[in-house]
């Protein structure tokens, strides 16, 4: 004669938070949550690209987008904070936790420029850098720390390991910024360091934004949303503070090679 099975209270706890919706997570001590897991309320974008789907922020493209589209968190600016987020995306996906970024519709409908925590699980070199999106592009490859100097030119100054984050996964992505100073994680584990010394390059505030990008068909889903603002005067790191040796390599640009000081 066969046994019932009776789930074990462990298990119907595990069962019980795997139900849980989105908008049922606390945010971390400090932290507040920008996307509620129910609509798009406080965010704009085009519904063509954006969605609520599972209580998440869910951004598709088909493959034929001309150029990349963006939707903006409408709440506030930011100017020193930090960003918690867990990420989901195709395995060919791109996409990007913009931030400090600028609304630029005289370039096309959805576009905005400015930094970027890159989401590319399928370059892990990519994967967690920083870029800036229409302005210096590539600041930071994933596992670099780099200083760039006044004249906008990005110098790796140290390493860091490079791991690889599957897509279609869900991973925790935090992004850190605290004057010039930008770090990035990815299930706790850093992936850049950059301190930027251009002070006609660099913003200091500006919205946040999330990206669905040219190339293959790509679904992207967020959830978990949650940002702490820190204190605006947080100090400006200087040369002095954030020096380059004379053996730093610059960062690569897209297509190029490296290149020493």
């Amino acid at each position: 004669m066969g046994h019932m099975f009776r789930p074990t209270l462990p298990l119907l706890f595990l069962c019980f938070a795997l139900c849980l919706s989105a908008e049922e997570v606390q945010p971390p001590e400090g932290f507040k949550a920008i996307f509620n897991g129910k609509d798009l309320s406080g965010w704009s974008g085009s519904n063509k690209y954006w969605s609520v789907e599972d209580g998440c922020l869910t951004g598709v493209a088909d493959g034929t987008l001309d150029y990349n589209r963006f939707i903006t968190w409408k709440e506030g600016k930011v100017k020193n904070f930090e960003l918690r987020v867990k990420v989901k995306v195709t395995p060919d996906g791109n996409s990007g936790l913009q931030y400090r970024g600028q609304e630029r519709p005289d370039l096309g409908e959805w576009v905005v420029t400015g930094y970027q925590c890159d989401v590319v699980p399928k370059r892990a070199d990519y994967n967690g850098m920083l870029y800036e999106e229409r302005g210096r592009r590539i600041l930071a490859h994933t596992g670099e720390k780099v200083v760039i100097d006044p004249q906008g030119q990005p110098w790796v100054v140290g390493k860091m390991p490079v791991q690889e984050f599957p897509g279609d996964q869900w991973h925790d992505y935090r992004v850190l910024v605290e004057g010039n100073h930008h770090r990035h994680w990815i299930d706790g584990v850093q992936t850049v360091d950059v301190v930027d010394l251009d002070e006609k390059g660099r913003a200091l505030e500006g919205v946040i934004a999330v990206q669905v990008h040219v190339g293959p068909a790509m679904k992207i889903q967020y959830r978990d949303f949650f940002l702490k603002d820190l204190p605006d005067d947080l100090p400006l790191l200087t040369a002095q503070q954030a020096s380059i040796s004379s053996d730093a390599v610059k960062v690569v640009p897209q297509g190029g090679k490296p290149k020493k000081k």
